[in-house]
C-alpha cells in the first residue's frame, strides 16, 4: 500500500529574502540581465574557517538542507536526492581555464575534485553525516523534478522513511553570457541562481505540522495531451514557467524555487492545492501540492 508523502520544511536562498517564505507578500520581480542571489548572513551556520574553505554553491546549498533538517524533527535524512543542472560550474570554468594558461601542467586537483555534479550532494551528506541513499540528477531544466520523483517513489513504496530534496545552481556574473545560450526560458527575465531544499517524509514527527502533502511528482517527455493532463488534477491553481521565472529568474533550479514558494502558499491557505508545471525543452515536470 503507498504512503503518504508529506513536505515538512522548505528553504531558499534566490533572489528573494533568504531562508524565508516571509517574502510572498511581497515579492520581488528581478530584472535586467542577471540577478545574482541575495546571500543570507552565514555566520550561524558555519566558522569561519569552515566559510573560507566552501564557495558559495557550497554554503547556501549545506545552508538551506540544515535548515530544513532542523524544522523538519526528522534527525538525518535517510536518502539525499539533488538536482544540479549545471553543477559547480565555476570550478569547472576555473579548471578549465587554468588547463589552458598553465599548459595542462601543474594543475590543482580541488579545482577538478570540486567541479563535478555530484559534489554538491556528497557535501550535503558529509555536513548531515548521512550514509544512506545519495543520487544527483543533471538533466537541465528538469533535474528538480527528477530528484523528487526518485524521493517521491521511495518514500511511497516505503523504501525510506524520508528524504531530502533539494536543487542547487550557480551562476558567477562572469558566466551568465556564456550560460544564457543554454538556460531556456524567455529572454525578458533575468538569468539567476539559487539553492532549494524540501523535507520529505511518509510520516509527521509527533509535534510537528506538515506544510503540505506531495500528491504527485511526473516527467512527461514530448507530451502531445499535456493541457488535458494538467486539467485532471483538478488543481485549484496552475503555475508554470512565468511564475517561476518572474520570482526567481531563469536557471535550472526556477521551478525547484518555485516548489518552496508552492508549498508555502498551501501552508498559509492561499490555496488549497497547487499543480506545478515546468516545461523543459522537449520534457514537462509536474510536481502537485496539496492541502496536509
Amino acid at each position: 500500500m503507498s504512503k503518504d508523502v508529506y513536505i515538512l520544511a522548505v528553504s531558499q536562498i534566490s533572489v528573494q529574502e533568504p531562508l524565508t517564505l516571509d517574502w510572498l507578500d511581497d515579492p520581488l520581480r528581478p530584472s535586467g540581465r542577471y540577478a545574482p542571489c541575495r546571500e543570507p548572513d552565514f555566520r550561524p551556520f558555519f566558522t569561519p574557517m569552515q566559510a573560507r574553505r566552501m564557495g558559495p554553491l557550497f554554503k547556501r546549498a549545506a545552508a538551506v538542507s540544515r535548515k530544513v533538517v532542523e524544522e523538519a524533527g526528522t534527525g538525518c535524512p535517510e536518502g539525499i536526492f539533488t538536482g544540479a543542472g549545471l553543477g559547480c560550474i565555476a570550478n569547472t570554468w576555473d579548471f578549465l581555464e587554468s588547463m589552458c594558461t598553465a599548459g595542462e601542467e601543474a594543475l590543482s586537483p580541488t579545482l577538478f575534485m570540486q567541479s563535478t555534479h555530484n559534489t554538491v550532494g556528497s557535501m550535503i551528506a558529509m555536513d548531515a553525516g548521512c550514509h544512506g541513499y545519495n543520487c544527483t540528477y543533471s538533466q537541465d531544466g528538469i533535474s528538480f523534478e527528477s530528484a523528487m520523483l526518485d524521493a517521491f517513489l521511495q518514500i511511497r513504496g516505503d523504501m525510506i522513511g524520508n528524504a531530502l530534496a533539494g536543487v542547487h545552481e550557480e551562476l558567477p556574473e562572469r558566466l551568465a553570457a556564456f550560460v544564457g545560450k543554454g538556460a531556456g526560458g524567455p529572454c525578458e527575465y533575468p538569468l539567476s541562481e539559487g539553492s532549494a531544499a524540501l523535507m520529505l517524509s511518509g510520516s509527521v514527527p509527533e509535534g510537528k505540522k506538515a506544510m503540505c502533502r506531495l500528491s504527485d511528482v511526473r516527467i512527461l517527455h514530448r507530451p502531445s495531451n499535456l493541457d488535458e493532463v494538467v486539467s485532471a488534477y483538478g488543481a485549484s491553481s496552475v503555475l508554470g514557467n512565468d511564475f517561476f521565472y518572474s520570482l526567481f529568474g531563469r536557471s535550472f533550479c526556477s521551478s525547484g524555487l518555485g516548489a518552496c514558494a508552492a508549498a508555502g502558499m498551501v501552508a498559509s491557505g492561499r490555496v488549497p492545492s497547487v499543480l506545478l508545471v515546468n516545461v523543459s525543452g522537449p520534457d514537462a515536470g509536474l510536481v502537485f501540492l496539496e492541502k496536509a
